[in-house]
């Protein structure tokens, strides 16, 4: 049910006190003069900088009923003295709404039981409801808007310039995909100002104006990803998972039956090009890329984190088509096991909107979801049905990593064949793609300085100076791949080498011998 309908429920079925939430104060006021008119009813405004404004209708504005009633308690009063039937729409009243404010929140109860035909509207940017208030409110959310509600939008704008030349397509509409209101508004005018048209020519300037806006909240980053699948070397697994699925998201796959793919977890070591995969996803299904800093969610003030959450899921569904790449998710869930005990249920919380989104979600946004370290995920994460797919992404095999060494040296502007791609692979047996990377970056600065062209020599030196990370993590990448060949796909062929283990582990500062112990 579309929100302006939902208000309009609420309201004819006897909901006392309702909160609207929304940035976009504009659609707000339009869903409850829509309301008011249908319901033959006179709506005010409050807040306590303008008083209370009565909207008049006929004159398409408000007319003051009285600009020193600023107090918010005072306004209660007003509102409970008023006879008739209408609706006072109180914005902003949310600092109003916690444990110093008591009288506030007792006043509200006390509202909600008078049998009478007058509404309260609380509207807000955010949702704040007293524990004493949460049966008493009713719960409207209004999300971004979408192309219907942008070509309103563009249609008003555009009767503001003349003499410009317009084309609105849904591609154009659809560049604005993700902004409120207020921000698209802001996006379309100064590409109208910029180039003296809107059309689909000026969508990369929209889309810059969107990725600014995006980055403000510093949960979530707008990608340009420009690797294609050849840029992996190795995880043939995964990439035919990975091309299977880029038509499903279309009409034709749904009419045929095909679920809307949900999302793969990636787990595995650290550098065998995990992170590289969720860019390789969005760059081949032509899809914008959002990466989710799952850890800047958390803040200090009670509520935030789930307001956070809330708003970060709300533009990937705005965007969607879309993927979501959210990067060592197990670090920004690591606490749920002692979330109650710890941080007051807050990381339990999040964690829980997010499960609830994964499982509920419609619009096609495609999660992916890597990790490092198993043992700090949530099992309820693992649980079939969250994910499409659990792939384990393992060291490179001696075939994968001559592809890996051959990627990276076409990199840089050299033909693999001049080199030994048979040796170097064997040589590098438990190193990882970004060590491989590393080895090629290192090999020419060596070669650089030398003034002499790279060869497969300066590169085996390199890497008999080089310490792979597997040989400190030889445990645990065995227990890990038995781990994953029971609850795991693997994304390449099985990679049964025998890994050095050093026999002298390096020691930290701290890790030094206390005589006492």
């Amino acid at each position: 049910m579309k929100y302006e309908d939902q208000i309009e429920l609420l309201i004819n079925s006897g909901s006392k006190i309702i909160q609207i939430l929304s940035y976009e104060w504009k659609r707000v006021y339009g869903a409850i003069n829509k309301a008011s008119q249908n319901l033959k009813r006179d709506w005010y405004s409050w807040s306590d900088v303008k008083g209370l404004r009565k909207w008049d209708s006929k004159k398409q504005t408000f007319i003051n009923v009285d600009t020193e009633l600023l107090d918010p308690y005072s306004v209660l009063e007003n509102y409970e003295n008023n006879q008739g039937e209408f609706i006072y729409v109180l914005e902003d009243f949310h600092p109003y709404l916690n444990e110093r404010n008591n009288r506030i929140v007792r006043y509200l109860r006390e509202i909600a039981r008078i049998p009478d035909s007058k509404t309260i509207i609380l509207a807000q940017p955010f949702k704040r409801i007293p524990e004493e208030l949460s049966k008493e409110i009713s719960l409207i959310e209004i999300e971004l808007p979408k192309i219907e509600t942008l070509n309103t939008l563009v249609e008003n704008i555009i009767d503001d310039y003349s003499g410009i030349y317009v084309d609105v397509t849904d591609k154009l509409l659809s560049s604005a995909l993700g902004l409120s209101i207020m921000e698209a508004e802001t996006a379309f005018r100064k590409a109208i100002i910029k180039n003296n048209k809107l059309t689909e020519s000026e969508i990369p300037l929209i889309i810059a104006e969107k990725e600014n806006i995006i980055k403000k909240n510093g949960l979530l980053e707008y990608y340009h990803p420009k690797e294609a699948l050849n840029s992996i070397g190795g995880l043939e697994n995964l990439k035919k998972w990975v091309n299977d699925r880029g038509n499903a998201f279309g009409k034709s796959a749904k009419e045929y039956g095909l679920n809307t793919p949900k999302g793969v977890l990636l787990l595995g070591i650290p550098g065998c090009g995990k992170s590289l995969t969720a860019k390789v996803i969005a760059k081949t299904w032509n899809f914008p890329l959002l990466r989710f800093d799952l850890g800047k969610v958390f803040a200090g003030i009670v509520g935030e984190s789930e307001r956070n959450i809330r708003e970060a899921l709300d533009v990937a569904k705005a965007l969607s088509p879309c993927v979501l790449w959210i990067d060592e998710i197990e670090k920004g869930l690591s606490g749920v096991q002692s979330s109650g005990q710890t941080d007051g249920g807050t990381t339990s919380r999040v964690f829980g909107t997010f499960l609830t989104w994964m499982q509920e979600k419609e619009e096609p946004v495609f999660v992916v979801a890597t990790a490092n370290d198993i043992s700090l995920l949530p099992p309820e994460l693992l649980r079939k049905g969250r994910f499409d797919e659990i792939f384990f992404v393992d060291l490179p095999t001696r075939e994968e990593r001559e592809n890996i060494f051959k990627i990276h040296i076409e990199k840089k502007d050299r033909d693999y064949s001049n080199y030994d791609l048979e040796m170097l692979a064997n040589e590098t047996t438990g190193f990882t793609g970004a060590e491989i990377e590393g080895i090629v970056n290192e090999s020419l600065y060596y070669s650089f300085n030398k003034h002499q062209e790279l060869t497969t020599d300066d590169m085996i030196q390199t890497i008999r100076k080089t310490s792979p990370l597997s040989r400190t993590m030889a445990e645990n990448i065995s227990s890990l791949r038995k781990w994953a060949k029971v609850r795991a796909r693997l994304a390449s062929e099985d990679n049964n080498e025998e890994l050095e283990v050093s026999k002298e582990l390096p020691k930290l500062k701290q890790e030094i011998k206390n005589p006492f112990i």
